[in-house]
């Protein structure tokens, strides 16, 4: 029996050292404060605003989507489904930005978009356990949007459903959300083109143009140049914006967007190369001087 008690005894002191020796992993548990939030409502990116790219609808009824994203932070995975409900944020947010960024008087000031024109069906987004993200869908009618206006829309997330296991991240809560309007013909070109005094015949009477132009979208297949090399600001848009309209049969309507002078404007848009073929008559100071040129449309642009 000393025998069996001898062999008994470092055994159970060994099983001890090694039951010692089993440390548990720190990683193995969470190390910072679960969180829920909007993805983009960081004001340190962009002043919590993101623009989205959505075309122009063809009819008023008509709706765009873009997505909303909710995300969770941790070291961990949430192990459980949660549920994050949004709301309007208002205006204050929009009224900041305006302040910080846009504070000249010439700047265009962002507006918050009637609710008329937008929707968020399912304001509760779910995360689910294992994954990081969640989104859903904001509805945007945008076939009446004006093209020079910068509107926006704002949401916040108001509740969670697990508020003791996850909470609303208290910093950055805003996210402000606003578009870029594009249609199919929206984009950069190059242009090659040619002006001159009608009646004139005489190569020294004739100006070439050469230069990149940005056609910007109006509506559902209306775009929008300046007129020869004017400056593609705004404030241009009316005494020198040109209106190209591509109809079902891709011939152009061309008329001036503002108080150009503008008549007999012809052309036709080429689906297979991207490209214009535009020719119009303009009026400066009782002369009448015409506009013939292409626009190729670059492989990149906006």
């Amino acid at each position: 029996m000393k025998k069996l008690d001898i062999i008994i005894i470092p055994l159970i002191a060994l099983s001890a050292i090694f039951s010692g020796c089993q440390k548990k992993n720190p990683l193995d548990n969470e190390q910072y404060i679960k969180q829920i939030y909007i993805v983009g409502a960081n004001n340190s990116n962009n002043g919590g605003l993101s623009i989205m790219t959505l075309p122009y609808s063809q009819t008023a009824d008509q709706e765009q989507i873009a997505d909303i994203s909710v995300a969770t932070s941790g070291s961990q995975n949430i192990d459980r489904d949660i549920t994050a409900t949004l709301a309007d944020a208002g205006t204050a947010n929009i009224a900041r930005y305006n302040f910080l960024y846009l504070y000249k008087t010439t700047d265009i000031k962002y507006q918050k978009l009637d609710p008329a024109f937008y929707s968020i069906p399912n304001k509760t987004v779910k995360v689910n356990a294992g994954e990081t993200y969640g989104t859903t869908a904001l509805r945007v009618k945008t076939a009446n949007l004006q093209p020079d206006s910068l509107y926006a829309v704002t949401v916040k997330i108001s509740s969670v459903s697990d508020p003791n296991y996850i909470s609303i991240r208290k910093t950055d809560t805003v996210l402000m959300i606003s578009f870029a309007l594009t249609n199919a013909y929206s984009n950069t070109y190059q242009v090659q083109g040619k002006y001159y005094k009608l009646g004139t015949s005489g190569p020294g009477d004739t100006v070439t143009l050469s230069l990149p132009r940005v056609m910007k979208a109006l509506d559902y297949n209306t775009v929008r140049f300046y007129h020869l090399s004017n400056a593609e600001a705004v404030t241009n848009a009316i005494p020198y914006g040109v209106k190209v309209k591509v109809n079902d049969d891709n011939t152009l309507t061309i008329t001036p967007y503002g108080t150009l002078v503008l008549t007999g404007g012809s052309g036709k848009y080429d689906p297979k190369t991207g490209t214009f073929t535009i020719t119009y008559n303009y009026t400066v100071s009782g002369v009448v001087y015409q506009f013939t040129g292409t626009f190729k449309r670059n492989s990149t642009g906006s």
